[in-house]
């Protein structure tokens, strides 16, 4: 065979001379699919404490999801709905607060399809915020020596329910106080025994502000007659104790009444008996300025303490040559009066510091001046707040003056008009309204 003949042979077409394709395979259907891939047991088992745990599966369309019972208000989900592809359900359960197991089941359905996978939590064994009196008096007791160390009362402390640690917050745990004092103060010992049921109140926020009474000593009759009002009230308004208690026409701070009932029931656990009268302090009034109200925020005065230089430096000025606590109180109220020059403006603005530095200041940044001297002293200072301070051309105008602890009296030290002495200032103190008395002055 020659060469062209197998040339042609190699390059020919079929003989029908017509080309042909495949056709297109038909679409097969695509099964529906819900498959849970964790966790792989399909259930979920929560402890009595608030938690929550990750729920993934993969689905091909559109799914939702929902909880039975539909009363089960203590589990929650999240997402309810979701797209194709792999999915993730949180399923979150608040604290058990009851005696009594709970379940409930998670459906997860697309289509006909549906996948369970089932939600229990445990019991408790005791309800919570329940204690004896013997189990809460040690705790109780503890937040006054928390207040000795720091002037402050704790913002919490925890207790241990068989097994489950329980955070009770001021609130709380003054209405502990309330509730147990007022057993105690009854006598006998049915208090260790009995269990109180905490309903949970709430502190208020205003710290010790609104805070006027004056006398430095309560009795227990009165502070119990306090406590007593204090919880009625909050009983009645959603929980929330109140600012302040009225007293003999003055103001009896709840952050006042927090830590003289504490100081009560630690004397208590120390002595095994109730004292009759207590310290009505609410602050040992000698640790440094925090100024933190709006003092640091709207104005950038910084927070002062006792051993700074320039404090140290103006105290050592102020009462050389002085040895009795008098003589030094003295002596700083007239230093700051005669050396610093007052300033017209509002509210804190420098702080003791920059108030020193400079040798002026208002009537709040002499008082912060005069207050770090006399603490750094080791004399007992506060701020005082009068919105409505009547002087004698007839004039009112709000003020702040420093008040200075000697020799078991309150004296009044207002630097900002040289009239002024050691306790007896140029306005008139019967027609003045007082708002407050503070540890750090709140603006």
């Amino acid at each position: 065979m020659t060469a062209a003949l197998l040339a042609a042979v190699c390059c020919g077409k079929p003989e029908n001379n017509k080309e042909t394709t495949e056709p297109d395979p038909e679409p097969q259907p695509v099964e529906a699919s819900l498959v849970l891939t964790s966790p792989g047991d399909n259930k979920l088992s929560f402890s009595v404490e608030r938690g929550s745990a990750e729920v993934t599966f993969t689905c091909t369309d559109t799914w939702t999801a929902t909880t039975l019972p539909a009363d089960a208000n203590w589990v929650s989900i999240y997402p309810h709905s979701g797209a194709a592809g792999s999915g993730k359900i949180t399923v979150t359960v608040t604290a058990n607060e009851s005696l009594d197991a709970h379940a409930a089941t998670l459906y997860i359905s697309y289509a006909d399809k549906k996948a369970e996978l089932s939600i229990s939590q445990d019991a408790l064994s005791r309800l919570r915020f329940n204690y004896t009196g013997a189990e809460l008096l040690p705790k109780l007791a503890a937040t006054y020596k928390t207040f000795l160390e720091d002037d402050l009362m704790p913002e919490s402390f925890e207790m241990d329910n068989e097994g489950v640690t329980e955070v009770l917050p001021r609130g709380y745990y003054f209405e502990a106080m309330c509730l147990l004092l007022k057993d105690i103060a009854e006598g006998g010992d049915a208090w260790k025994t009995k269990t109180y049921a905490l309903t949970r109140c709430y502190a208020p926020g205003a710290g010790t502000q609104y805070e006027t009474y004056a006398p430095n000593e309560i009795s227990l009759e009165q502070a119990l007659w306090i406590n007593d009002k204090q919880y009625s009230y909050a009983q009645s308004h959603g929980k929330l104790f109140a600012n302040y208690c009225t007293v003999d026409g003055t103001y009896f701070s709840f952050a006042r009444s927090l830590v003289v009932t504490a100081r009560i029931l630690s004397a208590f656990q120390d002595n095994g008996v109730l004292p009759e009268k207590v310290s009505s302090w609410q602050s040992d009034f000698l640790r440094g300025m925090t100024y933190d109200s709006g003092a640091v925020i709207n104005t950038g005065a910084s927070s002062c303490k006792l051993d700074d230089p320039v404090v140290v430096a103006a105290r050592d000025a102020a009462i050389a040559g002085k040895t009795t606590t008098m003589e030094k109180a003295v002596a700083i109220f007239e230093y700051a009066r005669d050396v610093w020059e007052w300033e017209d403006y509002y509210n804190t603005r420098k702080g003791a510091v920059k108030t020193m530095n400079e040798k002026g200041g208002n009537c709040c940044d002499l008082s912060h001046a005069i207050i770090s001297m006399a603490r750094s002293a080791g004399i007992p200072a506060r701020y005082v707040h009068g919105p409505s301070t009547v002087y004698p051309s007839g004039s009112v105008w709000g003020h702040v003056w420093a008040e200075l602890f000697v020799d078991g009296t309150w004296y009044i030290c207002d630097a900002s008009n040289n009239s002024c002495t050691f306790g007896v200032p140029v306005w008139d103190q019967e027609k003045t309204e007082i708002r407050g008395k503070y540890k750090d002055l709140p603006f």
